[in-house]
């Protein structure tokens, strides 16, 4: 029972600190996850029983606790998208889905084979598994008020945030992509077609239409029901409920839960008979309970850290991840914004926020699990923990500095 009590008092403890944190950090020009982090270090230290990592997690158990966080913050930014951003306000997040993510996945791919010497179906994989940029760790580069007004700051957060949004569920295709090619055996014993036309193109139509119609019927029928019948609905908690019953149903139904969820947040935020302050109540409600995830995941992150975990590939590894968080990502940003006439300042903040995170380790942990015959796995496991620490720390220092500079410049366009 001591242990029991010990742990109870470890979390309470990280909880507090997270409460208090957002100032602090705003005060340091620090983002919180590096504190965070810090505090995992120094529970481990001190010999907190939280059941750490040891270096690695159980595949199935992380898959489930990653799967649960980043559902939760996909539905926080969903319902951070709103009608106060027109649709050209879209052509940038789209175009870093559709010309960043590639680009960012063949390059992976391509270090995979030849710098880091890996297998076909591992390079997929680790160029799958870094595809998407996160919603949990980068919170602070993205919206935080579903009320905000558009204008230069917001543009750049916005873009973020509706990446985030978007490239979490489109990573999925590639990871089966990955898993299907390790299961045949060889590019030449893969089914293209049959991944072509049901993972990519099926799954992720299903996953849309099937997040922005729950989303609206959710926003009608709390508005007719109080309409009519004078039941009153207006909880926060029905955005966690909202959350695991679209990504559930969709999963259910052949589609992608994961783009499911962002659409079904982002519909009901465009339901305009939903009252604004209540979307603000179901927005900060799955905010905090996000936040509570992310104490817990950066927490054993940090003893996974400390245990060892790092050292499970080499320098190859290490060169691979600043390679591809500093230059890589930045790069391929700044291509798929050349056309616009934003200042180069703006267009690069957006290319080198392209944060990773939980949803990487969701992805990695998915493909263990669907197959268990991949190479290199601790090595897999290693490098994207090296990049999300790299993430963490360095987006962590930057980013404060960067958005409040783009905040003194106001509504001012570039």
């Amino acid at each position: 029972m001591q242990e029991h009590y010990l742990i109870l008092a470890g979390l309470g403890f990280a909880t507090i600190i997270m409460a208090w944190l957002p100032a602090f950090s705003e005060r340091l020009k620090i983002s919180s996850p590096i504190l965070l982090l810090l505090i995992g270090f120094g529970l481990f230290a001190v010999g907190l029983p939280l059941g750490w990592p040891d270096p690695l997690w159980n595949d199935l158990d992380l898959m489930y606790f990653s799967e649960a966080l980043v559902i939760i913050s996909l539905m926080g930014a969903g319902l951070k998208m709103g009608e106060n951003y027109s649709l050209k306000a879209w052509r940038k997040p789209l175009l870093l889905v559709f010309v960043t993510m590639p680009i960012c996945m063949v390059s992976a791919y391509f270090l995979g084979q030849y710098f880091l010497l890996l297998s076909v179906p591992s390079s997929l994989l680790l160029a799958a598994v870094l595809a998407p940029t996160d919603p949990v760790l980068a919170a602070e580069v993205q919206l935080d008020d579903p009320l905000e007004e558009e204008d230069y700051e917001n543009d750049i957060r916005f873009t973020l945030t509706a990446e985030a949004g978007l490239n979490d569920g489109i990573a999925f295709p590639f990871s089966y992509l990955a898993v299907l090619v390790a299961q045949a055996g060889s590019w030449a014993a893969f089914n293209f077609t049959d991944w072509l036309w049901d993972k990519l193109i099926l799954k992720v139509v299903i996953g849309v239409i099937a997040g922005l119609f729950i989303g609206w019927l959710i926003g009608m029928l709390m508005d007719r029901l109080y309409k009519y019948a004078g039941v009153k609905t207006f909880v926060g908690f029905l955005a966690l409920s909202l959350t695991f019953m679209t990504y559930g149903f969709t999963e259910l139904i052949h589609g992608y839960g994961f783009l499911a969820v962002f659409f079904a947040g982002f519909s009901l935020r465009y339901y305009e008979k939903v009252d604004q302050n209540y979307k603000k109540k179901l927005h900060d409600f799955i905010t905090e309970m996000e936040h509570l995830f992310m104490v817990i995941y950066i927490l054993l992150f940090g003893g996974s850290i400390m245990n060892g975990m790092l050292s499970l590939t080499d320098w190859k590894g290490i060169a691979f991840a600043f390679i591809f968080v500093l230059l890589v990502r930045p790069l391929a940003g700044l291509i798929a914004l050349s056309g616009f006439k934003d200042s180069f300042k703006s267009k690069l903040a957006v290319s080198f926020f392209g944060i990773r995170g939980i949803g990487s380790i969701f992805y990695l942990s998915w493909a263990f699990v669907s197959y268990d015959y991949f190479d290199h796995k601790n090595e897999l496991y290693a490098i994207t923990a090296y990049i999300i620490l790299i993430s963490i720390v360095i987006h962590g220092f930057t980013a404060p500095s960067v958005i409040g500079h783009f905040r003194k410049k106001g509504s001012m366009k570039p």
